[in-house]
């Protein structure tokens, strides 16, 4: 491998990252605005676990904890109630009275729950209106995921040193809409999500020749945020032990014992840290992550049995609906041609980036290890779903979104080795630059008809009305957030769009010391003896 490139930083860079960034938050803020209170993935269960919390409950065992009634009451209704006739937090659970339904959050350690509940606590949830407790525990994860364009625009740009296809990874956030569902909502996948995209950038920086034992230890702090959260932050263990192992030794880097002590290192962290809570779940109830619903199986007729093509037509169904965008409670998917389109282009890249050479198919291969561990831990649960209870449904597109960083590292990487001419590069940069706006907009324009227009694709006076008056803040808010997405929208596209137009600045060739070699000393006199 050639000696590694480090591109300069220049004006249009940084406000083209600043720019996504801005513009990402902004549509998550909007997100969290249009979206119904409890409307979001499994929202209910998530602010019901945190209410517990805080009001001074203990965090149960798996299977013991219950709805709150008064909050599920106002998960009843077909359209949103109107914001003047809630009521505050305080008065829907003062009473503590719960339902027989099980709420399944218990299966979780209480990390995340305890860091909502202290949002509640902070906003006064027993005197507020609770559709604006549930906001206010949104933006809270709006905050948290905000900083994702910025660690995929790191990721990518140490791995490809290219500072352009780095801002447009970024910008291709915006292909996955189900992303920002996931990213104004409460739920607990968010810290995750965050924590998969730091483990990636921090990852890639270990691959590419990084030795400092600080990024060692700061991946594995990433790990440990992961699984302090849910069992989902497992998946980025393999990734993060593999990225050490496979590091560049071609510039005097370690060897392979050298190496297997720092992936220890990064293993001790998350044990040490969140360790002992996952042994303590073991040595109660024998598993890692105990099912909080019995376990129930229907056997299969005589004459039939498990179908691979059955359970493959539905895994490519419903793994990518609900990764590109399927919205809501998770009935309202994205348009099946999109899906479809985008799934088979990134597919059929990465399969044709690995034939060619002029791929950097080692580092596409380190990274694949993220979302491979991720689809192998999805196919396994589904699997043992399908085989057990003559029926499969496939939403869990969310396990991959801790690796989503991965994955645009390795379509980059695909992309910048096939893609050679400069004017085909300039062309498709600037596609996607109006392609994932418009994704995002459709999206959002179906969240809206699905919600208040009856699943329509259309905006009358009932639906806008219907908007306006059960929305916590009312129109003035969405459409301050809005038209404030729109003008930072459009100033970063016109900078990204003129800075793709433009030659390249010449990058400067270094060799990279190690970040924890001892400085080297110099002389000041004109003659050493």
């Amino acid at each position: 491998m050639s000696s590694p490139i480090r591109p300069r930083v220049t004006r249009n860079e940084v406000v083209a990252v600043i720019g996504l960034s801005a513009a990402f938050a902004l549509l998550l803020v909007t997100w969290a605005l249009v979206t119904p209170p409890l409307h979001g993935p499994d929202e209910l269960a998530y602010v019901d676990a945190s209410m517990h919390l805080a009001l001074g409950e203990a965090w149960p065992a798996a299977g013991s904890m219950h709805y709150l009634q008064g909050l599920l009451a106002q998960n009843v209704p077909m359209l949103p109630q109107i914001a003047a006739d809630r009521v505050s937090f305080g008065s829907l659970v003062g009473d503590h009275a719960v339902n027989t339904l099980v709420n399944p959050m218990s299966q979780h350690p209480p990390t995340y729950f305890l860091a909502q509940s202290t949002v509640a606590r902070a906003l006064d949830f027993t005197t507020r209106r609770w559709d604006v407790v549930v906001l206010g525990m949104r933006l809270a994860d709006v905050a948290l995921m905000s900083v994702l364009p910025v660690l995929v625009w790191a990721a990518v740009r140490r791995a490809t040193r290219s500072p352009r296809l780095a801002v447009l990874a970024a910008g291709a956030l915006l292909l996955v809409p189900q992303l920002a569902q996931f990213g104004s909502s409460v739920n607990a996948w968010v810290p995750v999500v965050t924590a998969g995209a730091l483990a990636t950038w921090l990852g890639v920086r270990i691959l590419t020749g990084d030795r400092s034992w600080w990024t060692a230890l700061a991946l594995g702090g990433s790990l440990a945020v992961g699984t302090a959260v849910m069992s989902g932050g497992f998946i980025a263990v393999p990734f993060a032990v593999a990225v050490v192992l496979c590091a560049r030794s071609d510039l005097g880097g370690p060897g392979w014992g050298a190496r297997a002590l720092r992936a220890l290192v990064v293993l001790a962290v998350p044990a040490v840290t969140t360790g002992w809570w996952w042994l303590g779940q073991l040595v109660r109830t024998g598993t890692l992550q105990p099912d909080a619903f019995p376990a129930t199986t229907t056997p299969w007729p005589p004459e039939e049995g498990p179908a691979p093509q059955m359970f493959a037509g539905a895994v490519w169904n419903g793994l990518s609906e609900s990764f590109w965008g399927r919205l809501g409670r998770y009935e309202w998917p994205l348009s099946p041609v999109f899906v479809d389109s985008i799934t088979v282009i990134v597919l059929a890249v990465l399969v044709w980036a690995a034939t060619r050479r002029t791929v950097d198919r080692r580092s596409m291969l380190v990274a694949a290890v993220f979302p491979a561990t991720a689809l192998v831990v999805v196919l396994v649960r589904d699997w043992a779903t399908y085989a057990g209870h003559t029926g499969v449904t496939v939403t869990q597109g969310r396990f991959l979104f801790p690796a989503v960083a991965a994955l645009l590292v390795m379509q980059a990487l695909a992309w910048r080795g096939l893609v050679v001419d400069a004017r085909v590069r300039r062309r498709l940069g600037r596609a996607l630059l109006v392609i994932g706006p418009l994704v995002a907009i459709a999206a959002l324009a179906l969240l809206y008809g699905a919600s208040y227009e009856q699943l329509q694709f259309r905006v009358r006076a009932n639906g806008v009305g219907l908007l306006s008056t059960t929305t916590p803040y009312g129109l003035r808010a969405i459409a301050a957030a809005a038209g404030a997405l729109v003008v930072v929208g459009a100033v970063t596209g016109v900078v990204v769009w003129r800075w793709l137009g433009r030659a390249p600045q010449p990058a400067r060739p270094v060799v990279e010391a190690p970040l924890d070699s001892p400085p080297t000393v110099t002389s000041n006199r004109r003659n050493d003896p």
